[in-house]
């Protein structure tokens, strides 16, 4: 019976070393897990930062190969060239910066939609809406669109100026001026994301008034007349890419071109001088992209929009 104290002092004793031992097993392995974080968020930082020094050092890489081609004595622009390959790669420090540049000018620029003083461009205006007919988008978008860049406050028939803009949530008031990026179409009435994606491949908002015949694309191609058909485009790409064109009057070669390209004259060319360039960096699975527009010359490339992805 006496020894009844000394078991229970020997118990709570046992009890104790227990709580001791696991208190400080969490706290070692609280240490250890803080540790891993740290070090995990440190190699992640390390990782994006080479990332984007990676996806910088393409974008230079294609400002040069912009510069060399313009210097080059080549009639035109076309997607037989360097630039125009998929996928260039460059290599850094045991991986690749991936390039990859297109031609803003084989698309439909939509800024040209108005002229300098704000006025409707009819000629690009019927250019837009033909595109939108041959994706089977709503017209009313061209409407839309032209009032969003136009500097009236008169809406165009299927358009909306400040009145329907304001009444939304939040309120907005119609820009009436040029678009910054094609991004900024969500603000536009009608501009739905699966609209926006559906144009992206076709349209630009850099560039001129004129669609390089030799880099559009096939909807671009098919916009700039009703009358141009799905045999007269494809017999365009078979061609082209056979021998790009020098100048556009060579297009009348192509059958059925003869006859309208009078009506179409104005709204082709052959050369370009703005291009987009998307690069890409991957460094143990962590990412940047990169997309900028650049117009170029003899002299170099001048940056017009740079945004990281």
């Amino acid at each position: 019976m006496r020894r009844r104290p000394l078991a229970r002092r020997e118990g709570v004793a046992l009890l104790l070393t227990v709580l001791i031992v696991s208190l400080l097993t969490i706290t070692v392995f609280d240490q250890f897990h803080q540790s891993w974080i740290q070090s995990s968020l440190a190699a992640a930082y390390r990782d994006e930062t080479k990332a984007l020094f990676a996806a910088r050092s393409g974008q230079e890489a294609a400002r040069l190969i912009l510069t060399e081609d313009a210097t080059a004595a080549i009639p035109s622009d076309a997607l037989n060239e360097e630039w125009a390959q998929t996928g260039i790669p460059l290599p850094i420090d045991g991986t690749f910066a991936f390039i990859a540049i297109a031609d803003e000018a084989g698309k439909v620029n939509l800024n040209e939609m108005v002229t300098g003083r704000g006025y409707a461009n009819d000629r690009q205006v019927e250019l837009f809406s033909r595109l939108l007919d041959r994706l089977d988008l709503d017209p009313s978008l061209a409407g839309a669109l032209l009032d969003w860049l136009d500097e009236n406050a008169e809406p165009s028939p299927g358009g909306a100026e400040d009145g329907y803009y304001r009444s939304l949530t939040p309120p907005h008031a119609s820009k009436n001026a040029r678009l910054d990026s094609l991004d900024e179409l969500a603000l536009v009435r009608g501009f739905t994301p699966e609209v926006i994606a559906a144009l992206r491949p076709h349209v630009t908002v850099w560039g001129g008034d004129k669609i390089n015949i030799n880099t559009a694309t096939p909807m671009a191609l098919r916009a700039l007349s009703d009358r141009i058909t799905e045999a007269m485009v494809e017999a365009i790409l078979t061609a082209r890419a056979e021998r790009p064109f020098a100048s556009r009057e060579q297009i009348r070669a192509i059958p059925g071109m003869e006859d309208i390209y009078g009506e179409i004259a104005l709204l082709m060319d052959t050369r370009s001088d703005t291009f987009s360039v998307t690069t890409t960096a991957t460094f143990d699975e962590t990412g940047s992209s990169i997309f900028a527009v650049y117009r170029r010359s003899q002299s170099g490339a001048a940056p017009l929009f740079y945004k990281v992805l």
